[in-house]
């Protein structure tokens, strides 16, 4: 009677054809999800820059003098700025201060309001908040770059020492990782800019 099942041979070239196609299935649904983790990983660091430079270019547009009188901005650096807003509506400026915190690689918010009467500014009572992390900013790319009323999209930031009254413009540049968990580490630049509105040059 003939044997109609499979020779020896015939079942191990079947499993292993079955092994590399489950593998190449595997490795593909694999690199798919990566894929797609990394995209939303993305889209979500996007929107949250976005987001934090919609609210620092609202604030720095705002800028007015302090409610003691004294010029909207404070002090600048390549890696803070501290200015003076009206935060909490109550139509007194309050302190605000944007700045990257090495540690926790993020950029910060600073807030001292001001209370009394005369007003004043209690430096003890800062509050913070974290606004973006994952940041990588260095001396090549400072988070703030500072303009004069010349600027037309491609002049050059003002020279250090900064002159603060001739600043009109300035200009953030976050740049963050796409993917903490994958290497090599990838990272993206967004930029915005905030004009200072009332800053005129009679100031």
């Amino acid at each position: 009677m003939e044997n109609k099942g499979f020779s020896l041979i015939e079942l191990v070239v079947a499993v292993a054809v079955s092994v590399v196609v489950v593998f190449l299935v595997t490795a593909f649904a694999r690199n798919l999800f990566v894929l797609n983790l990394s995209a939303q990983s993305r889209m979500t660091a996007i929107l949250e820059s976005r987001k934090v430079l919609g609210t620092m270019v609202a604030e720095l547009r705002s800028t007015a003098p302090s409610a003691l009188g004294s010029y909207p901005i404070e002090s600048v650096a390549t890696s803070s700025v501290v200015f003076f807003v009206d935060v909490n509506s109550d139509e007194a400026s309050d302190r605000l201060r944007y700045f990257f915190d090495p540690v926790s690689r993020s950029v910060k918010r600073g807030v001292v309001l001001a209370s009394g009467s005369p007003p004043s500014y209690a430096l003890g009572s800062e509050t913070f908040s974290t606004l973006i992390t994952g940041v990588s900013n260095d001396e090549f790319l400072p988070l703030f770059e500072y303009y004069d009323g010349e600027y037309d999209g491609s002049s050059t930031p003002l020279p250090w020492p900064v002159n603060i009254p001739d600043i009109r413009l300035v200009k953030i540049n976050i740049r963050i990782e796409r993917d903490p968990n994958r290497t090599p580490t990838e990272f993206m630049v967004i930029s915005s800019q905030a004009t200072l509105r009332n800053l005129k040059d009679n100031i």
